[in-house]
């Protein structure tokens, strides 16, 4: 092979090595991946050039320097390729294995320059001739062990890697295996032909760089895609500029000196040239970017929808496993997984994906203390060494102002390649979004647990009230069965009572003086009072029992009204009231009613006027008004305080201003009045002033007898309760 062919293909070699190893150390500096392999591509480029100085000299002694330096420099080849694959199968303890692989070669260059390495070097038509002494002999037993050893733990290691490790490593595996067997073949067997020694290692070059670009082994892969795009069109630019110019120049100047029109030829085509170079620029870098970034998204398309997930999601479970699926589809990467902790303790778990070999767990977690770490882009150290160990590519802490709310981690691209900075910044707004919406499902999720213990106390205390309900209902029937039997009991004795005191007024037992009269008249009152009372408590203990039933008959009114107020006229006067009863001029025909009801009704409100009435008048009226009967019972008493009046016709009730006034009081009259006069289709009057007085009355449909029917009519009856009978 000629000086200058050798002299190429030697310069074409060290500028791959050379360019690609310091290309790879720039871009990441602190990375020990990194640095090894610049370290071992700088070792090759030193072995190139004392090839170059080697094979290219005609002097013996600047022969076997080169010779010497080729040797040094191969041997830091071997080891330094072998600490990488090391480095690369995340191999445990690796500077003492670093140091104990050392000592080999330490061994070999101790004899550099003695004769046991090169006894003597020849200038031969190929380029040096060396011949080699015993170590030399030993130094291939070494490159051999070195070489099969990296390859078998590459490969040892590819069988439990994740995807991304095994489809970088397979083009690095391929690549050494080749290049390590070329080499070996024309170093160490075919002498001959060292000068191909250095290009078959373009092999391994051009497998690494594949790797390096595509899968993203050393993250190089804008830098390259960029450079060769501007590459490119540089070189296009270079191609269509000297063709344009030669073109023009040989059609129409190809006799004639530069002249003005020349000038300008050059100055049109610079211009066109100048105008094609962005839409050259932006079609050369659609082209690369098919080839480097084939995976490449719209950020803001990708952030809308995850927000949409966020907004759409409030339940913690939901969101955790949807913002996962979209992350894991958005970012195509393989396993994703949440850690979300509640006053410093792990509250949820959630994972998406092929679960990696080991499970990180939160006090592993306490390593990573910063906002956001990539593993590809860390140094050597415990956290790296913790996520690599856990097949964990990305870690984002989500914070909120007050506290961290868990951890967002991520592993594997599906492609294999590493994270790119978009990947990053999109993480980064995702996790800043996450750590607000997991805190308000937390809360969310707090106030629904908050909610069903709630539910759970009030159910336990309704159900206890229900029991207690049952029990007074209970209670209730009880008293009410005690009331009905009291009342049949009280009022045969009071009837009799009553009976005889009705004999003595009458005079069948003889004549009365005036004050026996009196107090006999006094103590018909009282019982005629305390017939009313029970009448009363059996009405309502009747009510109680659905068995309180309205007897409408033809009933005349104006003699109703006649006879009640003049019973009640011996009360009136020993209070010194006015009593009178106001009628209508033309007395009012029979009416269809409960007589013996309405009539207590009646005397109801004509015995309470004349009890709450200290002095003055109380006026009982009879009218007709728009087809209904109009009764109204005035009186110029104490009235009704105006908070008790929406109570005063419920069970019980009294308004404290009566209660002063008359403590025997039931609280039942009014009750019963309303309900009988309601049953009966009517309607209640009342209107009261404090200390000015009170009406009270009833409203009452005109239903005439059919056909001058004076007898019974059939009873009322409730839709809920048996025939004959009405339920109040």
């Amino acid at each position: 092979m000629e000086v200058s062919v050798r002299v190429a293909v030697y310069l074409t070699s060290l500028l791959a090595f050379g360019s690609l190893g310091i290309v790879v150390y720039l871009n990441n500096t602190r990375s020990r991946r990194n640095q090894l392999f610049f370290l071992m591509a700088m070792s090759v480029s030193a072995w190139v050039l004392a090839l170059m100085l080697s094979d290219t000299t005609h002097s013996l002694s600047t022969g076997l320097l080169g010779a010497r330096l080729a040797f040094i420099s191969v041997t830091l080849f071997i080891y330094w390729q072998l600490i990488l694959v090391l480095s690369l199968t995340n191999s445990k303890n690796l500077l003492k294995k670093a140091l104990v692989l050392l000592l080999p070669g330490v061994l070999l260059l101790a004899f550099v320059p003695t004769q046991y390495v090169i006894q003597a070097v020849s200038i031969q038509s190929y380029g040096l001739g060396v011949q080699g002494g015993v170590v030399y002999t030993l130094f291939s037993a070494y490159s051999v062990i070195y070489l099969v050893s990296s390859l078998v733990i590459l490969l040892r290691y590819m069988r439990t890697s994740t995807l991304r490790e095994r489809v970088q490593l397979q083009y690095f595996l391929f690549g050494l295996a080749i290049s390590a067997t070329l080499v070996f073949i024309t170093n160490l067997v075919l002498v001959r032909y060292a000068a191909f020694g250095p290009p078959s290692l373009l092999v391994f070059v051009g497998l690494t760089g594949y790797a390096m670009v595509r899968h993203r082994l050393f993250d190089i892969r804008l830098v390259v895609a960029r450079t060769l795009a501007y590459v490119l069109l540089l070189t296009t630019l270079a191609i269509l500029y000297g063709l344009g110019l030669f073109a023009t120049t040989s059609l129409f100047f190809a006799h004639t000196q530069v002249g003005i029109s020349e000038q300008a030829t050059y100055l049109i085509l610079a211009l066109v040239l100048a105008f094609t170079f962005q839409p050259l620029r932006r079609f050369f870098e659609h082209i690369t970017d098919q080839i480097f970034f084939r995976n490449r998204y719209d950020s803001q398309t990708v952030l809308a929808e995850f927000s949409n997930v966020l907004v759409r999601d409030i339940e913690l479970n939901d969101l955790l496993k949807h913002s996962l699926t979209e992350i894991s589809r958005s970012l195509s990467i393989g396993y994703t997984q949440f850690i979300i902790f509640n006053e410093g303790k792990v509250y949820r778990v959630a994972q998406q994906g092929l679960i990696p070999k080991r499970m990180i767990v939160a006090p592993q977690l306490k390593a990573i203390t910063k906002p956001l770490v990539v593993a590809d882009e860390l140094g050597d150290g415990h956290v790296k060494e913790l996520m690599d160990d856990h097949g964990l590519r990305v870690s984002a802490i989500l914070k909120t102002h007050s506290e961290v709310i868990g951890y967002l981690l991520l592993g594997d691209k599906l492609s294999g390649d590493v994270y790119s900075k978009q990947d990053i910044d999109v993480i980064g707004i995702m996790a800043k979004e996450l750590a607000v919406a997991i805190s308000n499902a937390k809360a969310y999720a707090e106030i629904q647990a908050f909610a069903a213990t709630l539910q759970e106390r009030v159910n336990h205390a309704t159900g206890r009230l229900r029991v207690a309900n049952r029990h007074l209902k209970e209670l209730d029937q009880a008293k009410d069965e005690f009331l009905s039997l009291a009342s049949h009991q009280l009022r045969t004795p009071l009837t009799t009572i009553k009976g005889y005191l009705s004999m003595i007024l009458e005079g069948d037992a003889g004549k009365l003086n005036k004050l026996q009269r009196e107090f006999t008249t006094n103590a018909f009152d009282s019982s005629e009072r305390m017939v009313r009372l029970i009448t009363d408590l059996l009405d309502v203990s009747r009510m109680s029992a659905g068995r309180f039933v309205i007897q409408p008959k033809a009933t005349d009114m104006n003699e109703v009204m006649r006879s009640e107020v003049q019973q009640l006229q011996s009360h009136a006067e020993t209070k010194s009231l006015k009593l009178t009863l106001e009628e209508p001029s033309t007395p009012l025909p029979p009416v269809m009613l409960d007589e013996n009801k309405t009539r207590q009704v009646i005397m109801n409100f004509v015995d309470n006027a004349i009890y709450y009435t200290e002095k003055g008048s109380v006026t009982a009226s009879l009218s007709e008004s728009k087809g209904k009967l109009r009764v109204e019972v005035r009186d110029t008493g104490m009235g009704v305080p105006e908070d008790a009046q929406k109570h005063l016709f419920s069970k019980f009730f009294r308004a404290a201003n009566a209660q002063k006034s008359r403590p025997d009081g039931t609280g039942l009259g009014l009750f019963l009045a309303k309900r009988v006069i309601e049953d009966q289709g009517g309607e209640i009057i009342f209107h009261s002033e404090v200390g000015k007085g009170s009406t009270f009355g009833f409203e009452l449909p005109m239903v005439k007898p059919k056909g001058g029917e004076s007898g019974l009519a059939k009873p009322i009856v409730s839709e809920t309760e048996p025939k004959g009978a009405v339920k109040v």
